[in-house]
């Protein structure tokens, strides 16, 4: 295992995965009607390589995803949008296999499945996206997730 951090986030890596923590500038007004003003946190921790220009969301990762792996996304969205009714629910999440849906994707891609939650921890709003490479095997690859949840701290 490794620590990844940068950005006020810090996660531990499990052996044989990657990771990377960037910022990023958005334009225009967000979803909650705010323009952010500051750079903005991404991480991506993949159970497989990561290709250069992944997506925030995934998009260039996921389709190179197999049965085993896993993809564990966490973007920001900026302080204006802490404590908005999307982001009402305070502290990093855990998932249950209840979370885990086949249609949360932007893009279907058959046999994946996902989950997405909402929540502000530090006065900092965030999405966590989670792609589980087989929905089949939710139940298995759900405790690595948590494991990896555990281990995150946002300042």
């Amino acid at each position: 295992m490794s620590r990844l951090n940068g950005s006020g986030i810090d996660v531990e890596v499990p052996g044989g995965w990657e990771g990377r923590i960037y910022a990023k500038q958005e334009r225009g007004p967000r979803p909650t009607g705010f323009a952010e003003t500051e750079p903005n946190a991404v991480m991506h921790v993949a159970s497989f390589p990561l290709p250069p220009g992944t997506g925030d969301y995934g998009g260039g990762a996921v389709e190179q995803m197999t049965n085993v792996d896993l993809l564990v996304v966490l973007l920001e969205h900026g302080r204006q949008s802490a404590g908005t009714p999307l982001f009402a629910s305070e502290g990093i999440p855990r998932l249950t296999v209840d979370d885990i849906s086949t249609t949360c994707h932007q893009r279907l891609i058959d046999g994946q499945a996902g989950a997405q939650k909402f929540f502000t921890v530090n006065g900092r709003a965030f999405c966590l996206y989670v792609v589980f490479g087989s929905y089949a095997r939710r139940g298995r690859t759900i405790p690595v997730v948590n494991d990896i949840l555990r281990s995150l701290s946002i300042t």
